[in-house]
């Protein structure tokens, strides 16, 4: 394991970590099953991610070398998890407003599982899957139509969606929907926004997308 994979699985752990004391913290109590089964669930994924994707992609997802089209995307989607876990932890803890069933928060985890694992795959198939949005001959980007990209144009904005979506219900909360469906806007935003500049600027992008005809829902959109 190189010492650069080595340090982001630290940074990893680490914000697990925090994760977890956070929502002790804030719930004022351990008693929380749901909570635990839903960030064990995100935790692999991480893990799994960190240790299997490229380097040189996770390189580029820290610090894109380019000028982002989106440079508040970020914060904001950092933000926006943020409300996320804390509306979740909350709601489970103390409000109890709107709370799923324990076979429902089970059926959320494999679907949040289902995203993040979709998102990862992506991310194996995309070598140019970086964090901005720029075009990236410097590292030699071409058009790639292979996975899930022979299906959708632009499957890890989707699968990121679904797993924003069901982060509250398998944690035990539906009130943590709404602010997932703030992220799903903004990943709207920054589809249409990667798909002008792909057209505009990446050579074969078009006639993929004449041969590709849906964004993120074959058949919807």
């Amino acid at each position: 394991m190189t010492p650069y994979r080595l340090a982001t699985l630290a940074v990893t752990v680490a914000l697990l970590a925090i994760q977890v004391v956070a929502a002790g913290w804030i719930a004022g109590t351990w008693e929380l099953p749901t909570v635990w089964v839903s960030l064990a669930a995100q935790g692999v994924v991480w893990l799994v991610g960190v240790l299997t994707l490229d380097e040189n992609l996770l390189r580029e997802r820290a610090r894109p070398r380019g000028k982002d089209k989106d440079p508040w995307a970020t914060a904001i989607l950092s933000v926006l998890c943020v409300v996320i876990f804390v509306v979740a932890v909350l709601d489970v803890a103390r409000w109890h407003w709107l709370a799923p069933s324990p076979v429902v928060c089970l059926m959320a985890v494999v679907v949040q599982l289902c995203g993040w694992l979709g998102l990862v795959w992506t991310m194996h198939t995309n070598y140019f899957f970086s964090s901005a949005i720029r075009l990236q001959p410097d590292r030699g980007q071409v058009v790639i139509d292979a996975g899930p990209y022979a299906r959708i144009r632009h499957p890890g904005y989707a699968l990121t969606s679904l797993g924003f979506l069901a982060m509250g219900p398998a944690m035990g909360s539906w009130l943590a929907v709404l602010p997932a469906v703030l992220v799903v806007a903004d990943l709207l935003y920054r589809t249409c926004l990667e798909e002008h500049m792909l057209r505009e600027g990446l050579p074969g992008y078009a006639e993929y997308a004449a041969r590709v005809k849906w964004r993120w829902l074959p058949g919807v959109w």
